[in-house]
């Protein structure tokens, strides 16, 4: 039987033990609600000494594997929702009263409850996946990582995929040099005398590159989760190995 929060998969270790780290993707994912921070508290550390008098250690970190992450008991998984917030609490309490009275001989198997939903995801990953420039396999795999991290299931490998892998992941202009054997500074020199990417200056004064119109078929921009002076999104401008078709040989871009 498995619990189920939120439309996430809660893995559940060889000892009948909660992943953490799956509770806290049901319950937002919120920095401020990371595991460690709920760990670290006082009271929480002295309900796993009261628990553990019990003989059965309440908690356990595994490494490696599957689904590495920190597991805990059941009392530990109502605490740690209690303090997220009392709606995620109630929303567990219910969840896990669901699984435990989930007829053993259920038809339908767990996943199967998620599929619905993991095609949504991934249809939503696709157009994601496309507004940042990818596409083609790389488009594929990264929608394929976010059903993972929102869901629990890993499409691919119930399609039997798992060793599908892309052929045009973008690069870095570190890359791109030693495909050619020189710098990322020549390589950044190339691209932007082939007309293909410019250079900006932001609010502090720090170079950055963007990619002219010409160049804009080759780039992949990534997110990186940090902002500009102004406010606008910081970005990672990465490369389709196809633009090496676009630039000088070795001897005349170094």
């Amino acid at each position: 039987m498995n619990l189920i929060v939120a439309n996430t998969q809660v893995t559940r270790d060889a000892q009948g033990l909660f992943s953490l780290n799956d509770l806290h993707r049901a319950g937002g994912g919120e920095q401020r609600h990371r595991p460690k921070y709920w760990l670290e508290n006082q009271q929480t550390q002295e309900l796993v000494q009261e628990i553990g008098k019990g003989g059965n250690p309440p908690l356990a970190t595994r490494r490696g594997g599957k689904s590495p992450g920190t597991y805990v008991c059941k009392e530990l998984v109502y605490a740690y929702a209690m303090w997220i917030s009392p709606k995620f609490h109630l929303a567990v309490i219910r969840a896990y009263d669901a699984m435990v009275s989930e007829p053993a001989d259920d038809p339908v198997p767990p996943a199967a409850r998620l599929l619905p939903t993991a095609a949504d995801a991934l249809k939503a990953g696709m157009s994601l996946a496309a507004m940042f420039g990818l596409e083609g396999n790389q488009q594929r795999l990264s929608a394929n990582r976010l059903v993972m991290s929102t869901v629990g299931l890993d499409p691919m490998q119930l399609l039997g995929l798992d060793g599908f892998e892309t052929d045009a992941r973008p690069l870095t202009p570190t890359e791109l040099g030693q495909e050619r054997g020189i710098s990322a500074r020549k390589m950044n020199a190339a691209l932007e005398h082939a007309g293909l990417q410019e250079a900006k200056r932001d609010g502090k004064g720090s170079r950055y590159w963007v990619p002219t119109d010409a160049g804009a078929e080759f780039a992949v921009l990534l997110d990186t989760g940090k902002k500009h002076d102004s406010g606008a999104p910081v970005t990672q401008l990465k490369w389709k190995p196809a633009v090496l078709d676009r630039l000088p040989t070795p001897e005349v871009a170094s």
